[in-house]
């Protein structure tokens, strides 16, 4: 065999496969998954008006649309799904403990910098932004990125920037109403870095943690900058270290 020919199966191997034909199973899944989603976050966003209670808002959040509409699609496919927190994998365990220190320790920072004083409340609002955030992302990121796994990186981002953006009105507000087209910018792109940390670390609390820094108030753009260049960091330093190790067990040509 040829080096050409061994250099292509190893890029093969390397890189994966990926398909253009959409699987009948996998349509039925995300269309399944998002009226559900659709269905429960409108539902809950109507709920405070229907029943005036305190904290209704927030309890019943329309985060819990993606997260529910997982649950039952996943349960009723027979498709595995797993909750945990933390990876398995060493490094990507790291880099999750690292954002984390870096989420809450800038949020606690910009909050106080910012003048308040109220601590209980800013760390009770710090932690439910990531709550919130996690919610929506095992939906959006992870369901959807373990359906979209065999394609391409722009089918991912394509098919979880639409539904993510029309999700959305489920509960419409000011940004979605009058600035769609900026909103649906936003969404895109933000589906476009989200969907390719969640390929690379099958990292739940890594998309949920870069969701959270973009949705907490008041926003960091500098906490947000430093948690991408951690995370961006962790993974071209994991890709280098895979480098290396795929040359050094290289077989030696003969001379």
């Amino acid at each position: 065999m040829s080096q050409q020919e061994n250099i292509g199966k190893t890029k093969q191997s390397t890189m994966g496969t990926t398909t253009s034909t959409f699987d009948k199973a996998v349509v039925l899944k995300i269309t399944l998954y998002f009226v559900l989603a659709f269905g429960i976050s409108y539902g809950f966003h109507l709920l405070p008006s229907l029943l005036a209670l305190p904290g209704m808002k927030w309890l019943f959040t329309v985060g819990f649309g993606p997260f529910l509409s997982t649950i039952v699609v996943s349960y009723w496919s027979k498709t595995p799904l797993s909750l945990r927190l933390f990876s398995k994998t060493s490094w990507v365990r790291t880099m999750e403990v690292t954002g984390l220190v870096v989420f809450l320790v800038g949020t606690l920072l910009t909050n106080i910098l910012s003048g308040k004083t109220d601590y209980y409340l800013i760390i009770f609002w710090t932690l439910y932004a990531l709550f919130y955030a996690l919610l929506e992302e095992l939906g959006w990121r992870v369901f959807l990125g373990n359906e979209l796994s065999k394609y391409s990186l722009f089918t991912t981002v394509l098919v979880s920037g639409v539904l993510w953006f029309a999700w959305h009105y489920s509960f419409a507000n000011r940004l979605t109403m009058e600035h769609p087209l900026r909103f649906l910018a936003m969404i895109v792109g933000g589906s476009a870095g989200l969907a390719e940390f969640y390929r690379k670390t099958k990292s739940w609390l890594i998309v949920g943690m870069a969701h959270a820094l973009v949705n907490v108030n008041p926003p960091s753009l500098p906490i947000l900058l430093i948690f991408l260049a951690v995370t961006i960091g962790f993974l071209k330093f994991h890709e280098y270290k895979n480098k290396q190790a795929a040359v050094t067990r290289m077989p030696c040509e003969p001379e």
